[in-house]
């Protein structure tokens, strides 16, 4: 069985899609996942399908989609009654997120190491995961509270994958994709670092210094900041023609995890 939440949740046996229908059903399913096998309370279950106006029922509504979510994916998957709410165990089930935060953590090793081909390599198959954006097809109540932390890890994944490719002189075929995120992300000062190296590289000194000018103005007239350390030392080592121009690999110093925690 595979299960996965990176796009529409959805749960598929033997490449064949399971029924789940209705976002409650799928809602109830992401939040047993992210929970990473911890129990989820009822009063979390209930905010996630309902907010702040459950039904009288809610109770009997809860027991109701478990049911129903069991029958779907047993046997290849446990739902258990543990008070005061659920637990899912995924026994050998494969599940995306999972996959993804292993295959970013070995990337992040990798790339530490110098070892930036076998980093790349990770790092890519990690984010092809991604069906578009996450939780798609869910109650809002998930969608608000934990979106914003799939996103960030796939932000970040992004980030460490253009590390290594820089790292292997690809600047050139970087810089089209790199002109997207940093105007996706203004105020992501990682990915404006790393499209001046991209930019400086490809023999492009004035263009690298074009970007720094175009954050920094950003930073002050939104924010009321000055860059951060690095977009600074980019900068001085664009002005001093320092060859080494690249952004220094993130150190794997703890691992990436987003599991959800209960309430």
């Amino acid at each position: 069985m595979k299960l996965r939440i990176l796009g529409p949740v959805i749960a598929t046996r033997d490449d064949r899609a399971l029924a789940l229908p209705g976002k409650k059903l799928q809602t109830m399913l992401a939040a047993l996942l992210l929970s990473r096998g911890q129990v989820v309370s009822d009063d979390r279950l209930s905010f996630l399908l309902w907010g702040w106006s459950p039904p009288t029922t809610v109770d009997a509504q809860i027991y109701t989609y478990i049911s129903r979510l069991r029958k779907r994916l047993s046997p290849d998957v446990d739902l258990i009654r543990q008070p005061p709410g659920y637990q899912i165990n995924t026994k050998n089930a494969w599940v995306d997120i999972e996959v993804f935060e292993q295959l970013t953590d070995r990337g992040r090793h990798m790339l530490a190491a110098g070892l930036f081909d076998e980093a790349s390599e990770s790092l890519r198959a990690a984010l092809r995961l991604w069906r578009g954006s996450a939780l798609t097809n869910v109650m809002e109540y998930l969608t608000e509270t934990e979106l914003p932390i799939l996103e960030e890890a796939w932000t970040t994944t992004t980030e460490y994958r253009i590390d290594t490719e820089l790292a292997l002189g690809l600047h050139r075929t970087l810089i089209p994709e790199l002109i997207g995120l940093v105007n996706r992300f203004p105020f992501r000062e990682r990915f404006r670092v790393q499209l001046m190296a991209a930019l400086y590289q490809s023999g492009r000194q004035a263009d690298a210094l074009a970007v720094y000018e175009k954050g920094r103005v950003l930073l002050a007239e939104e924010l009321g900041v000055d860059p951060g350390f690095d977009l600074v030392r980019a900068f001085q080592a664009v002005l001093d023609g320092d060859p080494k121009l690249l952004p220094l690999p993130a150190l794997p110093s703890e691992r990436t995890s987003i599991a959800l925690r209960n309430s």
